[in-house]
């Protein structure tokens, strides 16, 4: 979340009515989520999921199958959903988001090795 604020990269935390005590750019209006994530779906040409089912759904079921590129290339939107079981690719999959690829792993294994990898061609 701080790599993403430094580097103002856009993301939207959505909030359930289940939350304790969400931080503070939690938006737990959840019309009001749904719009902000369709807004950053819209506009996105990469999307990686990690670790969460609920999100990962809603955010798939947002997501146009195909952007315009820098340079007005169309391509399909890069798709990728990280989780520790293959239910969550499945589910994506099963409710159209068909470009999605599975990494089934843990997460905390798949940033500390995307860390490493961009880290070095830095």
């Amino acid at each position: 979340m701080r790599a993403l604020t430094l580097a103002n990269v856009p993301y939207v935390l959505a909030g359930s009515i289940r939350d304790d005590g969400p931080l503070p750019e939690t938006v737990v209006d959840n019309l009001a989520a749904q719009a902000a994530m369709r807004e950053q779906t819209t506009k996105a040409t990469m999307v990686v999921m990690v670790a969460s089912a609920l999100h990962s759904i809603a955010a798939g079921n947002m997501l146009p199958t195909f952007c315009v590129a820098p340079g007005g290339e169309i391509k399909e939107i890069t798709t990728i959903c990280v989780d520790q079981t293959e239910f969550l690719v499945s589910k994506l999959k099963d409710r159209g988001t068909h470009q999605a690829f599975g990494v089934v792993t843990n997460a905390q294994d798949f940033m500390r090795l995307l860390q490493l990898e961009l880290g070095s061609r830095i």
